[in-house]
């Protein structure tokens, strides 16, 4: 009876797995999967932008992002004592003292630039606002 009971489970599973795979599709129409939730389905705004990346790409794609979101500023040249208030200016916008390098024009030139290397957009707005004149970085 057991024996009996077990095929017939059996059965039905199979034939329930070949009914959602659409074997039966002339006389019995599988499940509509898809149409379960339609106002969903229609709400989405341009759903073909939307693409699954491998991991690797994934990883790529952040790290492209976050580079973009950073980005090098630079103020100068300043003069000695102009470079120390330049410097004071940060320190007041709530820089640490190590998150910016002083870089020396050539010589013969006593005058410095500073520079602020990996600065986020929040950080760029505050740099921009002073009176230093922070803009992008140049290549020297």
């Amino acid at each position: 009876m057991l024996r009996l009971l077990v095929l017939l489970l059996l059965l039905a599973n199979g034939l329930f797995f070949g009914w959602t795979r659409g074997w039966f599709a002339p006389g019995w129409p599988p499940p509509r999967h898809g149409e379960r939730e339609p106002e969903r389905l229609a709400a989405q705004v341009q759903p073909e932008r939307i693409a699954v990346l491998a991991p690797a790409a994934a990883s790529a794609a952040e790290q492209a992002a976050r580079a973009a979101a950073e980005a090098c500023l630079e103020a100068g040249p300043f003069a000695a004592t102009a470079a120390a208030g330049a410097e004071a200016a940060l320190a007041a916008a709530g820089l640490p003292a190590g998150s910016w390098e002083r870089l020396p024009e050539a010589p013969p030139s006593d005058r410095v630039w500073l520079r602020v290397p990996r600065a986020g957009s929040e950080l760029q707005a505050r740099l921009r606002a002073l009176e230093t004149g922070f803009g992008p970085c140049a290549t020297r």
